[in-house]
Order: C-alpha cells, then sequence, then structure tokens
C-alpha cells in the first residue's frame, strides 16, 4: 500500500533558472544554441522602403556636374574659336600715341616773402598729343580726357594743373593730332624749385611728363565691341629731346598691366 502510495505520487517539476550542484556544465555548442534560441528579433523594425535613396541622389548630382562641366568647356573652345577667329580675321593693333612737343609760352615767377622762402609761379603752356591708328579695319573710340601735366623730376616735379578734352573718334589708319592747353596762376613753389626751373628752361633741360586718363572703344564699322578705361603716361623726357624727336607713351590697363603703343 505504501509502494502504491509512492508509485502514484507526481513528479514535482523544478524551479526556472534551477541548476544541480553536482550537474556536469554545460558545452559552448548548447550555450551558442540555447542563446540563438532565446534571441528575439528587435522590436520597431523600418522597414527598408522607409530608407532615403543614397544612390539616387548622387547619381543626380553626378550627372548635374558633369552635364555642367561639359557646357562650360563647350563655351571656353567657342570663346577661343571666335576671339582665334577676330584676330586672324581683323589682326587687331594697339593705337601708337606721341607726346609730340610742349611749348612754354609763359613762366613767369614772382618772388614772395623773404621769410616764407616760397615764390608764385605763373605759366601757360601746351602739349600737343599725337594718335595714329594702325588698323586697316578697325576703329577707335577716344572718350573725353582727364589731362594732367607736371614739370621737373624728383623732389623738384612740379604740377601745371590738368584740363578736360573732348573725345573723338579715330578711323583706320588714320592721324589724329590733339591740343591741350595749360594755364597755371600763382602757384606757391618753394625757392629752390624756383632756381632750378630759371636754369632749366634756359637750357632746355626742364623734363616734361603728360598724363590723361581716357576710356577707349575698339569698333568695327559702327559697332562697338569692347570699351576699357587707360591711362596714358607720356614724356618724362626733356625740352630738348622733344626739340628733336616725338617722346613715347605708356597704355596702362586695370592699373597693373602696362602696354608700350
Amino acid at each position: 500500500m505504501a509502494a502504491a502510495e509512492m508509485f502514484l505520487k507526481p513528479v514535482l517539476q523544478k524551479p526556472p533558472g534551477y541548476h544541480e550542484l553536482h550537474a556536469p556544465p554545460e558545452t559552448p555548442n548548447a550555450l551558442s544554441s540555447s542563446s540563438t534560441l532565446r534571441r528575439r528579433p528587435p522590436k520597431h523594425m523600418i522597414p527598408p522602403s522607409f530608407y532615403p535613396d543614397k544612390k539616387k541622389k548622387w547619381t543626380r548630382c553626378r550627372v548635374f556636374c558633369c552635364s555642367f562641366c561639359i557646357t562650360l568647356a563647350i563655351l571656353i573652345i567657342l570663346l577661343i574659336i571666335t576671339v582665334s577667329v577676330f584676330f586672324l580675321w581683323y589682326s587687331p593693333r594697339l593705337p601708337v600715341v606721341r607726346l609730340a612737343s610742349f611749348h612754354v609760352s609763359d613762366f613767369n615767377i614772382s618772388n614772395g616773402k623773404p621769410s616764407d622762402g616760397l615764390s608764385h609761379l605763373t605759366a601757360e603752356a601746351s602739349a600737343r598729343l599725337d594718335f595714329r591708328n594702325p588698323n586697316g579695319k578697325l576703329r577707335y573710340y577716344y572718350g573725353d580726357a582727364d589731362v594732367a601735366v607736371s614739370v621737373g623730376d624728383g623732389d623738384y616735379e612740379t604740377s601745371l594743373g590738368s584740363t578736360k578734352v573732348k573725345g573723338f573718334v579715330q578711323k583706320q589708319g588714320n592721324r589724329t593730332v590733339v591740343i591741350v592747353p595749360f594755364k597755371l596762376k600763382r602757384q606757391e613753389v618753394d625757392d629752390p624749385t624756383v632756381k632750378r626751373f630759371r636754369a632749366e628752361i634756359k637750357s632746355k633741360k626742364l623734363v616734361v611728363k603728360v598724363t590723361a586718363k581716357t576710356k577707349v572703344g575698339l569698333a568695327v564699322g559702327k559697332h562697338k565691341i569692347v570699351t576699357v578705361g587707360i591711362t596714358l603716361s607720356c614724356g618724362g623726357v626733356t625740352l630738348q629731346t622733344l626739340g628733336k624727336q616725338m617722346a613715347k607713351c605708356t597704355i596702362k590697363l586695370l592699373k597693373w598691366i602696362k602696354l608700350h603703343s
């Protein structure tokens, strides 16, 4: 009777997490298999369709960059071809500008107070600028110019003032002479400069400089192609040299490009 009751008695289940003290240790394979079995997929997974398609964006950027580079290269090639054809057909040449002469009609110096060491200079002069267009198919348009003149060199250089000259059109192969008058009234000059000017005028060693700021345009027929601002620097030579030959002028573009006409 006791044996039958023991046989019918239910077997107790082991609680979760129970380990027998004398049980053999679990092998790595068993642990890995159990860990893989217990691993669950993460919650709230985003479907692949919700991720941005980076490949399409990169493809559009590359297409745009390639198209832009190709268009820019085509425009540069067309510009080079146009400029080359223009230079081959018209053969443009720079204008030739010279300071032909400088004439002093009045140069009067009145002494000031001895204590000041200054004198007053009154002068009248005229400069003659010679413009020549060496092109056979192109014309030049000159805008109104601001012309300034100075005499002397180094520390003795003195300005005789400035004046405005109207612009003009120069046809193909044409030569134009522009006379620029100057007047100076009672400008204060120190005594050493006065003495030097008197001596240099008598010996014709007075240095003359003429500067003109204007705009020049290149034109085919009646159509202007381009207009740029230029600065003409003429002279830097003595009156004695001007009496024998004309002085060359330098053309300055964009404040740093110097061209000799």
